[in-house]
């Protein structure tokens, strides 16, 4: 996601700009896949189902959020920037490990 949002902003923008015009519409399974590869990584961290939305919803934030100040050359700083990203997905992993359920 981050590679396409840095090499095609303005096609990322235009797809998350745009609505499905009703269910045949193509955005309908291409939007689908995308969430379904998510929904996919995060079925290893065996969250409660009530728990997955809210996971996905910041998960696809915190990579949006990322890939797009990051392709506006928002990230002026001296760090590298890989590695604030690898520092960021080690966050979300730690925190999607510590929301697992407790197993007694």
């Amino acid at each position: 996601m981050r590679a396409f949002v840095t090499t095609y902003p303005g096609r990322y923008a235009a797809g998350n700009a745009a609505r499905p015009s009703g269910p045949d519409d193509p955005l309908v399974p291409a939007a689908s896949r995308v969430l379904d590869s998510l929904s996919a990584a995060l079925r290893g961290y065996r969250l409660d189902p009530t728990q997955e939305v809210h996971a996905l919803r910041a998960l696809r934030s915190m990579l949006h959020g990322f890939a797009t100040i990051e392709a506006a050359g928002g990230f002026m700083m001296d760090t590298d920037i890989d590695d604030s990203f690898t520092w960021m997905i080690n966050l979300v992993d730690q925190g999607l490990m510590a929301a697992r359920p407790s197993t007694a």
